[in-house]
């Protein structure tokens, strides 16, 4: 996780990545997800998952933030998707690693988490 300052804006990000379903990372900041629209050697351009809100970041190619243009998101936050994305992360990486059931290791996953 990387915490850092905007200093158009002073706001404080919250910047972490989680996997798609295809196992792209998906940078989440604020409990907003956005995905990777371009790389160059030194950068990367991230754009919100959601097509009609306009809002992107960018990064260096160590994924530290660099920039966010307008910060106003049209639609509010989902941390249920980011949670229901890292839930299924984990399942799928305990399927792969253990000899326990998949319909198990959900069962097991699904109890300890606790959705808002």
């Amino acid at each position: 996780m990387v915490a850092t300052t905007d200093s158009t804006s002073m706001v404080n990000n919250d910047l972490y990545f989680i996997d798609s379903n295809k196992g792209q990372p998906l940078l989440v900041m604020n409990q907003h997800v956005y995905k990777c629209n371009k790389k160059t050697p030194s950068k990367k351009y991230w754009v919100c998952l959601v097509r009609s809100c306009g809002v992107f970041v960018h990064t260096d190619a160590n994924n530290e933030y660099l920039y966010g243009g307008k910060t106003d998101h049209s639609h509010p936050p989902n941390p249920e998707y980011v949670q229901i994305k890292q839930t299924r992360e984990k399942v799928k990486k305990r399927a792969v690693k253990e000899l326990m059931s998949i319909g198990k290791i959900y069962d097991e996953e699904m109890a300890v988490t606790t959705m808002n």
